[in-house]
């Protein structure tokens, strides 16, 4: 039997999508990216512009926090310019959307 003969279509296909961040607090750069869709070097940008919060739980590993990663979404919405195409904001749009966010 192939193995797309045992997954599931439709909406329970879409009640399998998890949650990337899984309710984590504290992100890895790489886990942003991926959630937003971007570069990590997109993501190091961002926290150097201070759109993002970085912080250090421990000296040697930084993490982004998940509160930061929300409210950067939700600037996103508001600055979204009338008539432009696929963005940076439709794909935030997306996914808070898809996550439920």
């Amino acid at each position: 039997m192939p193995r797309d003969a045992l997954k599931p279509e439709g909406e329970e296909a879409r009640a399998e999508v998890r949650d990337p961040l899984e309710g984590k607090l504290l992100l890895t750069y790489q886990e942003v990216a991926r959630a937003l869709g971007l570069s990590r070097r997109t993501v190091f940008k961002l926290v150097a512009e201070g759109k993002l919060r970085r912080v250090h739980p421990t000296p040697r590993s930084a993490r982004i926090t998940r509160e930061s990663l929300l409210a950067f979404l939700r600037s996103l919405e508001e600055e979204r310019p009338e008539g432009t195409g696929k963005s940076v904001v439709d794909r935030a749009r997306e996914v808070l959307r898809r996550f439920g966010l």
